[in-house]
């Protein structure tokens, strides 16, 4: 190991690592997302050298460990870091390893973690042995699993000093409650699946007109907890289609906006790897996108005037 590898939890076990005044991790971790996290990229481990590594960074009496991320807004702070700064494709072991059987998959915080949208690159498959996960950038720094003998940098976690208070989330409506008649409820919203494949600007007038009632939209996300469980939803229903999904490319130079006006963030939560993959020579160019079957219902931009069903999000007016 180098130097700075073997000093660093020497200094926390010393008390000689730093708190900066305002902050609420120790040097040299980084506040990222709800927790205090560190990337060690120099020395490479095994999954289970790696978590060693990270329990005695943390110090006698503190907790830490390979960094969990069971909150996707998390997941995607930490996706969002590494692309700022860590090498282009390197690899990072998380706390993330199967239970009891193979492909069942939980956090070392004792959340399980289910495959596919957010968290998992679409392409990656479970092979034998294959019982570690670990965060790529090749896959915008999604999950993949690897053989747990390999070696990877790290990112190690330790709780916030000051935490503050917790995000109150209010409890998801029962189906049927506060939805349209035509809807189906599905977490804490209502759509209506339209199987008549349309452009993507015929899609979303018809949402908008045959659903008036109910401020109807092309369907677009609200959050990440959303879009995972249309993403689950539709494979749950072994639905084949790819769905229209309310991002479009208004300006023509990537700039993705959702049509109730707000961003489209690049990488997680909402792009397949490697999208949207549009090249300004294209013809004609892919400035709408859809939610594909073959990606595990991540997006990915195609042409406005291919044709596929949608899905319509509703609202009920007070």
């Amino acid at each position: 190991m180098t130097l700075k590898t073997l000093l660093l939890p020497l200094l926390l076990l010393l008390g000689t690592a730093t708190l900066t005044s305002g902050q609420n991790c120790f040097h040299p971790f980084s506040e990222v997302g709800g927790q205090c996290l560190y990337l060690e990229y120099e020395t490479l481990m095994s999954w289970q050298e790696a978590r060693d590594y990270c329990r005695s960074m943390a110090g006698d009496g503190v907790e830490g460990d390979l960094a969990s991320f069971p909150r996707c807004g998390d997941f995607t702070a930490l996706a969002r870091h590494l692309a700022f700064n860590a090498n282009v494709n390197s690899s990072f072991w998380v706390g993330a390893h199967t239970l009891f059987t193979p492909n069942m998959w939980q956090w070392l915080s004792g959340e399980s973690l289910q495959t596919g949208v957010p968290y998992w690159a679409y392409s990656e498959q479970y092979d034998n042995n294959e019982d570690c996960a670990s965060v790529h950038g090749g896959y915008y720094y999604r999950l993949v699993p690897s053989l747990c003998d390999q070696r990877k940098g790290v990112v190690c976690s330790m709780p916030l000093i000051n935490p503050g208070f917790q995000t109150h989330h209010d409890p998801e409506p029962r189906p049927g409650e506060d939805c349209p008649h035509e809807g189906i409820v599905i977490g804490k919203h209502c759509y209506k699946f339209e199987s008549h494949a349309e452009s993507w600007s015929s899609a979303e007038a018809k949402c908008r007109e045959h659903h008036d009632k109910y401020s109807g939209m092309l369907y677009y996300p609200s959050d990440c907890e959303e879009f995972t469980n249309m993403a689950h939803h539709l494979e749950a229903d072994e639905s084949v289609n790819s769905y229209w999904v309310g991002a479009e490319d208004v300006s023509g130079q990537e700039e993705w906006t959702w049509v109730d006006g707000q961003l489209v963030p690049g990488g997680p939560p909402y792009w397949a790897s490697g999208q949207p993959s549009h090249e300004h020579n294209n013809e004609p160019w892919e400035h709408c996108a859809v939610m594909d079957s073959e990606m595990r219902y991540y997006m990915r931009d195609v042409h406005c005037s291919d044709r596929h069903p949608y899905i319509c999000k509703l609202t009920k007016n007070e």
